[in-house]
């Protein structure tokens, strides 16, 4: 039975601390196969066109056998809720063992999603530190990534995980869910949109190619 990962979200624009989570998870796990889902209407959110982001995403993971994207369709304009997207997954495949890659921030929304006492017990968890880029930090992707870590197993980071899944319990859903070793990435999505603003250099906070498709498409610059 394959092991097989979703990672969503809304990849405004993917960047490294993405890449990273992933292959955390692919290497921790011993996942089969990532499977990347750019959320075409997103919840809660709002912001660069679908078809932009979904590329930027092809180009970032086209190097990786291991990853893939899949382009859920969903009704116009209807929310990208995790349950359909993992009932649809299920149709391509199939006898699969599911995860789900989150960061903490997220996990800890996770008793208001939507249809949870379905969603959340069709997967086990994997649960990475959050990503944060503040405005004024610059460096290479070599000092990103080797910021200081947040060590997944704290006491901190475990009492968060307890907590939601305590409330979770308190909903009767049961919930599987572990850390993913690695260390707190100095990146985010916003930032680099910032930096992009700022006509500031993003070249190592993206991959090449992604920065390119920026550069060419004259994206974040409003």
């Amino acid at each position: 039975m394959d092991k097989v990962a979703i990672l969503g979200g809304t990849f405004d624009p993917v960047h490294w601390g993405h890449l990273w989570i992933a292959q955390t998870a692919l290497s921790q796990i011993g996942l089969d196969r990532v499977i990347w889902v750019p959320n075409r209407y997103p919840p809660h959110k709002s912001g660069l066109a679908y078809e932009h982001r979904q590329v930027m995403v092809e180009i970032a993971i086209e190097d990786n056998p291991a990853f893939s994207l899949e382009e859920i369709q969903t009704a116009n304009s209807r929310p990208d809720y995790a349950l359909f997207t993992l009932l649809n997954l299920q149709t391509t495949y199939r006898n699969c063992q599911w995860y789900w890659i989150l960061g903490l921030d997220t996990f800890r929304t996770l008793p208001q999603w939507y249809c949870r006492e379905r969603l959340i017990p069709a997967c086990e968890w994997l649960v990475a530190p959050r990503f944060c880029l503040e405005a004024g930090v610059q460096g290479s992707r070599r000092e990103i990534f080797a910021s200081t870590p947040v060590a997944p197993t704290s006491s901190a980071m475990q009492e968060n995980c307890q907590q939601v899944a305590q409330h979770l319990a308190d909903q009767n859903i049961q919930i599987r869910w572990q850390l993913l070793q690695m260390p707190s990435v100095s990146i985010s999505s916003s930032a680099i949109r910032q930096y992009c603003r700022q006509h500031r250099s993003i070249r190592d906070l993206v991959p090449e190619k992604v920065r390119a498709y920026i550069n060419t498409h004259h994206l974040y610059l409003n």
